[in-house]
This record gives C-alpha cells, sequence and structure tokens, in this order.
C-alpha cells in the first residue's frame, strides 16, 4: 500500500515526462528534414523552374507515368540503369510544361486538331516521323507507309483495352509536343540571314592563304614532373581567373571495389548441378520441356550452322555425333550442356583458321618478296617446333588479327577471302597447321585450322547455368568490404589502408557533377554519387554500397568538392595544378627563347631539339591551323597581321610557345558567285537552333536542380 501511495504521489512528474517525451518527438518531426520547419509546410521540392517548386509527389507520379509507358512497350519493368534516363525524361516533360508551353502560348503557336489528324493519317509528304516509322503502319510488302493501315487501327481503337487508348492518347500527345517545339524553332531558324559581306568573308578565310615559317616549342617537351604547383601559386591562379572555374557544383573521390566474384565452391556446386541435368536430359522424352524448365536463358530447340556451336565445345569434342551428349563446357560466365537430336547437311561448307600474314603485295619489289617469305618459312618452322601460334601472330602478324592471336573465324566457301587463301582452307580435312605456306596477293600467310571444313547443321537443346557468386561467398566479401571500412575514418586512413593491403587499388573519379551515375568503368554507381552531394564532406568515407551491375562492392571517401558559383582550390586542385604548372613552363621557354634573335633555323637550333622549325604555305583563317601546333587561332591571327618579311616575337598559345614570320601571302582568286558560302555560314547557324533555343529557355526559367540529393 504504501507503495501506491508513492506512486500516486509522484505521478504528476510521469505526467510531465511522458508528455514532454510526445511533444518532443512531435517536434523532432515537424521540424526535421521532412518537416514543416518553423513557419510553414514541408519542403518536399526536387528543384524549381521559373521560380515554382517541383514537388516529390509531382516528380514522383510523373516518373511513374513515363515507366508505365517504357514497361508497356517493352514487356519489363525498368531496371535502376533505365530508371536513370526515365528520371531524366520525367524531368525534361516537366520543364516542357513549365518552360516551352508559356512561350508557345506568348506566341500563339498551337496545334490544331485537323493538323493533327493530317500528321497522323495525312499523305507521306506531311506525316509525321513517330508514325510513319511504326512498323504496324507499314505496308508488309513494300515497308512503306500506308495510312490505311493507320485508318484500320484508328477504327478499332474505341473496342481495345482501356491501357492501349490511354498509350494511345501519349502517343498522340508526343507528336503534338513535337510539333510544337519544331515550329517554336522553326522561328529562329528561318531568321538566320548571312548578308553578302559574311559570304565573302568565309570565301576569303577559306582561300586566302598565308605561307609562314615558324618555330614551335611545345609544353610537353618539359616534363610535369620537374616542376611543382603550391597552394599559395594554385589560389592566386584561382583569384587571377575566378570565371574559369565556376558554374558547376562538382565532387571528386577516391574509392576501393571488392569484386564480387564466385568461390571455387561456386564453381564445383555449379558443376555438380549441370552434371546432373546432364544425366537428366540425356534420358528425358521431352526435349523442348526440359530445357524450358531447366535453362536458364531458354533457346528454342532447331537447327544452328557450325558457326553458332560454341568454339570452347568444338575444341573439347571436334567429332560431334548425332545422339551425343557434350559438355558441360564454360562459355563466358555459363556451364552449358548440348544434347544433339538431330543433324542435315548445310548448304555450304564452313572453316575456322586463324592465320599469321607476311605484307608483301604486288607493288613490294623482288627482295623484298624474298625477305617477307624468308621471315614466314622461319617463323612457320619455329611453329612447327612448339612455339605457340597465337603469341607469333600478336608478334609478327601484320593486319587487323594480329591481336587475336589471328583468328580469322568462321568462313563459308564463297565468301570475300581471295580465292588462293579460300582454295588453301578447303584443300585439307584436317585440323592444325598447315605444312607450307600459303601465297596471295597479299603475301605470306601462315595457316591454321581451327576446326575442319564441314557441311552440317545440328539440332541441338541447350542446357545453361550462369557462374554466379553464391550467398556464403556474396557474405564473405561483404565482410572483408565491412572491416576495411570500419578499420578507416577519413581520407589519409582510406589511402594508408590501401596501401597495406597489394590486393586492394585505390582509383580516382575526378569532379564527378550532380548527373554522374558512373564511377570511371563502374556502372551503376548512383547511391555513391548520391551519397557525395547529398550528406558527405570532404574526408567523409561512405558506407559499403553495393553496385549489382557491376558485382562489386565500393567504398568511396570525398578529395575535393566545388559549388555551383563558388570555387575552391579543393574542387579543382588537378587543374589549377596544371595550369600553374603550365605558366611555369611559358615563363622557362620564353627565357630561353628570348629576344628571337638569327634566323628562325638559328633560333631552333639553339634552343635545342625541342624546338620545331617548319614552313607552312596553306595558313588560312577557316581552319585555324599552324603546321604541327594544332588548332591555333591566336598564330593564325598573328600570321596576317604581319607584312612580309616581318616576324613576331615569341608568343604563347594553348600548347606551347611559337615565332611566326611571314613569308608572302597568296590572296584569294575574285569570284562572283558567293552563294555556296553563304550556306556554309547560315547552315551550321542553322544546326545549332535546337541546342540554343534549349539552353537559352532553360537559363531564363531559373531552373534549380535538386534531384541528385534524392534519387
Amino acid at each position: 500500500m504504501a507503495v501506491i501511495n508513492k506512486i500516486r504521489q509522484y505521478s504528476w512528474v510521469a505526467i510531465f515526462f511522458i508528455a514532454f517525451a510526445i511533444v518532443a518527438f512531435i517536434a523532432a518531426d515537424l521540424l526535421g528534414p521532412n518537416g514543416i520547419g518553423v513557419l510553414g509546410a514541408p519542403d518536399t521540392s526536387v528543384g524549381s523552374i521559373n521560380g515554382e517548386k517541383v514537388k516529390r509527389e509531382e516528380f514522383d507520379a510523373e516518373v511513374s507515368m513515363v515507366s508505365q509507358n517504357y514497361q508497356n512497350q517493352t514487356g519489363k519493368a525498368p531496371d535502376e540503369t533505365q530508371l536513370v534516363s526515365i528520371r531524366e525524361q520525367a524531368w525534361n516533360n516537366i520543364m516542357f510544361r513549365r518552360s516551352y508551353t508559356p512561350q508557345f502560348e506568348k506566341l500563339g503557336i498551337d496545334v490544331s486538331q485537323k493538323e493533327l489528324v493530317a500528321m497522323i493519317q495525312g499523305d507521306s509528304t506531311f506525316i509525321h516521323s513517330f508514325v510513319s516509322q511504326q512498323q504496324q503502319f507499314q505496308d508488309p510488302v513494300t515497308k512503306k507507309f500506308d495510312k490505311n493501315q493507320v485508318i484500320k487501327f484508328l477504327q478499332q481503337m474505341p473496342k481495345a483495352a482501356p491501357m492501349q487508348q490511354y498509350q494511345w492518347k501519349n502517343f498522340e500527345e508526343a507528336i503534338k509536343k513535337d510539333r510544337l517545339k519544331n515550329k517554336y524553332e522553326d522561328l529562329f531558324k528561318n531568321s538566320v540571314y548571312v548578308t553578302q559581306a559574311e559570304a565573302e568573308a568565309q570565301y576569303q578565310a577559306q582561300n586566302t592563304k598565308a605561307e609562314v615559317k615558324y618555330v614551335y616549342v611545345p609544353y610537353t617537351s618539359i616534363a610535369d614532373s620537374t616542376l611543382k604547383a603550391t597552394d599559395e601559386e594554385m589560389k592566386a591562379y584561382l583569384n587571377k581567373y575566378p570565371e574559369k572555374f565556376k558554374g558547376q557544383e562538382t565532387r571528386s573521390l577516391e574509392y576501393v571495389a571488392f569484386d564480387i566474384k564466385p568461390s571455387k565452391k561456386d564453381s564445383a556446386l555449379l558443376f555438380d548441378e549441370i552434371k546432373k541435368l546432364a544425366r537428366e536430359i540425356a534420358t528425358t522424352e521431352n526435349d523442348s520441356l526440359f530445357v524450358l524448365n531447366n535453362a536458364e536463358n531458354p533457346t528454342p530447340i532447331s537447327f544452328k550452322p557450325i558457326k553458332d556451336i560454341p568454339l570452347a565445345m568444338l575444341e573439347k569434342t571436334p567429332v560431334i555425333l548425332k545422339g551425343g551428349l557434350y559438355g558441360p563446357v564454360l562459355d563466358g560466365k555459363a556451364y552449358k550442356i548440348f544434347k544433339i537430336i538431330d543433324e542435315k547437311a548445310d548448304t555450304v561448307a564452313s572453316v575456322r583458321s586463324s592465320h599469321i600474314l607476311f605484307k608483301a603485295d604486288k607493288a613490294a619489289s623482288a627482295e623484298d618478296k624474298a625477305a617477307a617469305e624468308k621471315k614466314a618459312n622461319d617463323i612457320l618452322q619455329q611453329i612447327k617446333d612448339g612455339a605457340d601460334f597465337a603469341e607469333m601472330a600478336k608478334k609478327h602478324g601484320s593486319d587487323g588479327t594480329a591481336q587475336t592471336g589471328g583468328d580469322l573465324g568462321w568462313y563459308q566457301k564463297g565468301g570475300n577471302f581471295v580465292k588462293d587463301f579460300e582454295n588453301a582452307l578447303f584443300s585439307t580435312d584436317k585440323m592444325g597447321l598447315m605444312p607450307n605456306l600459303v601465297k596471295t596477293d597479299f603475301g605470306y600467310h601462315i595457316v591454321k585450322i581451327t576446326y575442319p571444313q564441314t557441311k552440317k547443321q545440328y539440332k541441338m537443346a541447350v542446357i545453361d547455368k550462369s557462374l554466379d557468386p553464391g550467398e556464403d561467398t556474396k557474405n564473405e566479401i561483404f565482410r572483408k568490404a565491412e572491416t576495411f571500412r570500419n578499420t578507416v575514418k577519413n581520407t589519409e586512413d582510406f589511402r594508408n589502408e590501401i596501401k597495406k593491403n597489394p590486393t586492394l587499388v585505390l582509383q580516382k573519379a575526378e569532379r564527378l557533377n550532380t548527373n554522374s551515375t558512373d564511377l570511371n568503368d563502374i556502372k551503376g554507381a548512383k547511391e555513391i554519387i548520391r551519397w557525395s552531394f547529398s550528406d558527405g564532406n570532404i574526408n567523409d568515407v561512405s558506407v559499403v554500397s553495393e553496385i549489382s551491375e557491376a558485382n562489386k562492392y565500393v567504398i568511396a571517401t570525398i578529395t575535393a568538392k566545388s559549388e555551383k558559383d563558388k570555387a575552391s582550390i579543393e574542387g579543382f586542385k588537378e587543374q589549377l595544378k596544371a595550369e600553374v604548372i603550365k605558366e611555369k613552363k611559358q615563363a622557362q621557354i620564353m627565357k630561353k627563347l628570348g629576344e628571337g634573335k638569327g634566323t628562325l633555323e638559328e633560333i631552333a637550333k639553339g634552343y635545342g631539339t625541342a624546338a620545331l622549325f617548319n614552313t607552312v604555305a596553306d595558313v588560312n583563317m577557316a581552319n585555324n591551323m599552324v603546321g604541327t601546333s594544332g588548332f591555333n587561332p591566336v598564330g593564325v591571327g598573328k600570321s596576317f597581321g604581319l607584312k612580309p618579311g616581318k616576324r613576331t616575337k615569341p608568343f604563347i598559345d594553348e600548347s606551347g610557345v611559337m615565332i611566326i614570320e611571314l613569308v608572302k601571302i597568296n590572296e584569294a582568286a575574285k569570284t562572283a558567285d558567293y552563294s555556296q558560302f553563304r550556306n556554309q555560314v547560315a547552315d551550321p547557324l542553322k544546326q545549332r537552333v535546337q541546342y540554343s533555343v534549349s539552353e537559352a529557355i532553360k537559363e531564363a526559367s531559373n531552373i534549380d536542380d535538386n534531384r541528385h540529393k534524392i534519387y
């Protein structure tokens, strides 16, 4: 009773703490990242367009619609990679409604119902490409658009399923949207006008040519490793040229990948499973049903030419017999077994071969031909004595097959090989190295028959099973990745831990932007990239992320970041370092060249082997090239600004330091017709309209895209 009285006495304390906890819980929810905040409703936007927020609900609904369209068209749900494109399309749809549509309305641009009908059912001159390219609306024989097919389709539309009607409505909207956009862009294309003076200037730019002499010292003549860039120097360069380093939010990462590979245990288990399937398919009475129920990627049982049989099987069992069971053989990532149900004669013979070519064509001298033949015979003898054919092909082959060990693949008689070579391939029924050279118009060939000629096709049942890591294997690899992650706290720890483990490789992904989805060759790494933009700071280390598309566990650390309108040394360190080092190279080269006294030949010789001296006669303002210096508008401008016999002082361009001396100007001949050159100026302007209009509308719409922080 005393205890109960105590509880009653202090019950107000319990009530207070319970009430406080409830209020704190609600406040945390309201004031949290997804809460209403202090002043109003929750901010669940993914960005804004024209000052109007794009709510997450609106964006998700658009994504859902585009995803459904994709699924209706392909018959399958989009994977993560395809979702990236779908989200982009959804964002563009919203942007079109908010940015483009108001422009159309201001200008009175519209698509009438009559116009829409003409684009769908009209003649070939007005039909929209979206419609004409649909196979169901083409004549089955001529493959040309047939509007009668469209009319038949539309007559059945009222009876169609609701989903099909919905899809057709979206299809019509897409046509209308494209037409509106084209009309809008055509206004700008039709406004392009090129004056007579501009056409004449284009003609002169192409046909007036300067003959010049020059000395050129490329920056690459000085090794980067011989120079350093301090933080103070990089900061000074950044302050001097701030506009070079603004405009995009980026992240630079270092990362380590743990490959999720099958273990020996996984291989053994799969091998046992497929051997069991081999025993079962040997006795089954319904091959098609067995393949359908047991193959990972079932393929119809049909006759296949020899070229469709994996080489791994042919190398293991070169003689294929009706009723035989072959395998398991490893073909790529999958183990396969083959049951030969039947065979029949093919229409033409096929053979597989490899060769090593020693070139000696018709134009070669007798001495060159003799030398090529001698070398070919020497290599042939080495192969006969045991040298590896593929390695010798890589070392001595002189055509495109050298890198693949001389492999020519399968060849059917009557193909595009030269006659002498084809005759040699089909002159034997044996597999292996041909004892003598084969001479053709291309030279001398060492030939190896990797599968002898055959005229058979085989009806096969194929069972395949991929070699994938099991759950135990994945768990073990994840454990190793987690152990690594738990050991490191920052970027320095990250690098040091990798140095301790020779099986790990430090990799870098520089200046990723908000739309990036990959880490170099690792596809589908959006989760890590999103972390780096939304939650991560420099020196932070990510959690272990599974990238299923690449079969890897990845851990990353942020090494640099730059904000959209605020440049920093950390965000552009590598770029700043390169620019500072380039300036130091410029100073070194300019100092060594001095005032550039003497002839250009003497200046080049005095500088050393890094200085290139040359004369070119075709410098013009259309291509902006000066000899071996590459794209060089500064050099071209200086060339035409000189008088004959005069030269520039040493000057810098993007790739090196130059001195140019003008020999003479060859004036363009007179012409009365500039129409060709008027078009040369106008056409690129018209081609850029679509991109330029799009960029202008985006800029005017004040787009703030924050999707990367959520998706």
